[in-house]
């Protein structure tokens, strides 16, 4: 089954709570609660509304308080608690916060673009440190694109990439932190079928490595930074290269 907006969604637990039901794991281990987005949907409907609440003697109702950020314009911020929502200057939904272990941090924030009810971004603080640790990005449909992971902090560094099934088919590494992957592995099956390399760090990959049962079997060269591969090697059972070629 595709994932996808409506139904997926990552459900925080504390440390050896088990699983339930309703609940499974992805690629890094966290588990995804099903029903958390239509939650989403429906905090984003009601706090909309709440837009409208009040009166004011016949007077349009006085706009909610503004809240400025340095990380981009002020918004109109909506307070319920648990849920915050915000909105710009037009009143489009921008983005809904919530802290659902009430610590006054944020553990799940997702990102709405044009006011849209499906959130293109969900970041999400697992392990309620106050840092998120998990991006989703999701497509205008609310089908999952792709899941982001940190493995130094502050920022993705690893992304993976499902199909329709759900299944893993690419992942890409970002080994300095410049927001760029230096390495990706294509996978068939869960197996690693080929990998592309940057190895100058240009944000260009030059190397394409085809994998067989865990060994190296080929590797298509780009050396004079066209983009596009000239060169091919060909490798043993050992992983000795045996010959060198112009790439098809």
């Amino acid at each position: 089954m595709a994932a996808t907006a409506n139904h997926r969604t990552q459900a925080a637990r504390g440390p050896g709570e088990p699983a339930t039901p309703t609940q499974r794991r992805n690629g890094f281990g966290a588990t995804i609660q099903l029903q958390h987005l239509l939650v989403i949907a429906a905090v984003a409907a009601v706090l909309s509304g709440c837009r409208a609440c009040g009166a004011r003697g016949g007077l349009p109702p006085a706009p909610p308080p503004l809240e400025s950020s340095s990380k981009g314009p002020a918004l109109h911020v909506v307070d319920h608690g648990e849920y915050k929502a915000y909105y710009d200057e037009w009143g489009r939904l921008a983005r809904i916060e919530q802290d659902s272990n009430k610590d006054g941090r944020p553990d799940r924030i997702s990102h709405h673009e044009n006011g849209a009810k499906v959130p293109n971004l969900i970041e999400i603080d697992q392990d309620f440190d106050g840092t998120i640790d998990r991006w989703e990005y999701y497509d205008a449909s609310g089908k999952l694109l792709r899941v982001g992971a940190s493995r130094r902090g502050g920022a993705p560094d690893t992304w993976v990439y499902r199909d329709a099934q759900g299944r893993d088919y690419r992942r890409e590494y970002d080994d300095d932190g410049d927001g760029r992957p230096e390495r990706a592995e294509i996978l068939v099956n869960g197996r690693v079928v080929r990998t592309e390399v940057d190895s100058d760090r240009d944000g260009q990959f030059d190397r394409w490595q085809e994998w067989s049962g865990g060994h190296l079997i080929g590797e298509d060269l780009d050396t004079d930074a066209d983009g596009h591969p000239d060169r091919h090697v060909s490798y043993d059972s050992r992983g000795r290269p045996v010959t060198l070629a112009p790439a098809h």
